[in-house]
């Protein structure tokens, strides 16, 4: 054989392989349980620059034990197939933080991951404003090889190997099943924070929160709220909303060095970002990223 003809059954190797489908790609790759629950999907002709985060079998055959029954029983739910769906791009969300006036928001370091907007726009799991999908989060850490992604619940699963091409993007192999996002007060006993839970439902602001779109809540993990002790109930209340931002989902790639944010309570939080540690307010974020439906939920260490 001639090396141009070598060179050209190559090239349309190649150029098979890439104009793939999303179900042939899943098929051919080790995840034909997901290209089953995608079948006559819209996100099949969702395409291009889409990323696709795949479980693989064995996530999918676990996932009846580790998810609620809402998603284990209804595994073709729409929603979460457009959870697991993002554009290669990031959410244009309205930064309202001030920087200090020796420095402003491009020069200021911010921690490492990407904020991926999904094709999840079901109002039933997305109030983060008019014209926002759902978003989730993708991490780089320095103790693993690959990204961690963040769902709902506190959930998070790992990146397993590198992206696959499809003629509409690419799929991105994962070790579970991402969850969908529910609300604050579902959200936060998960991510060790029953007791500020309980809190907002004494100071009476749990539905206000539950409903208010696009916010981020500064969570005091559950010693750092029981070590606080009881609070009289007109303090507790603007203690509790001096733990919330509003008007932003503050996913922590968006936070940035030295920006300061409003809380609803009227007071203001300062960011610290130093490598991987982030700190709010001078509150450690010690578990970061929860996805929930109108925003996001860090856990803190620390109290006010």
């Amino acid at each position: 054989m001639r090396p141009n003809d070598l060179i050209g059954l190559l090239a349309l190797g190649a150029s098979q392989a890439l104009a793939q489908s999303l179900l042939e790609v899943l098929q051919d790759n080790g995840f034909s349980g997901y290209a089953e629950l995608l079948e006559g999907d819209a996100i099949l002709s969702a395409g291009p620059g889409l990323i696709v985060y795949a479980p693989s079998n064995a996530a999918l055959s676990a996932a009846a034990d580790l998810l609620p029954a809402r998603e284990a029983t209804l595994p073709r739910n729409n929603a979460s197939n457009s959870f697991g769906a993002v554009r290669n791009t990031a959410p244009t969300f309205v930064d309202p933080a001030l920087y200090p006036e020796d420095g402003d928001a491009g020069d200021a370091e911010a921690p490492p991951g990407a904020v991926r907007e999904t094709l999840l726009e079901d109002p039933v799991f997305t109030n983060l404003g008019p014209g926002h999908n759902q978003s989730l989060v993708e991490k780089n850490v320095s103790s693993a090889a690959r990204p961690t992604v963040h769902s709902g619940l506190g959930r998070t699963v790992e990146v397993t190997g590198d992206d696959i091409a499809f003629d509409g993007g690419v799929v991105r192999p994962i070790d579970g099943v991402l969850t969908l996002p529910s609300s604050l007060s579902t959200t936060l006993p998960l991510v060790d924070a029953g007791a500020f839970a309980a809190a907002l439902q004494r100071a009476g602001l749990a539905m206000e929160l539950d409903n208010r779109p696009s916010i981020t809540v500064l969570a005091p993990n559950d010693d750092a709220w029981n070590e606080a002790g009881d609070l009289p109930e007109d303090q507790l209340a603007q203690l509790c909303k001096e733990h919330v931002i509003v008007d932003f989902p503050g996913y922590t790639p968006l936070l940035k060095n030295g920006g300061t944010y409003q809380t609803l309570g009227q007071t203001n939080v300062t960011i610290s970002v130093q490598g991987e540690e982030i700190s709010i307010g001078g509150s450690k974020i010690v578990k970061s990223d929860a996805i929930i439906i109108n925003g996001v939920v860090h856990t803190i260490d620390k109290v006010g």
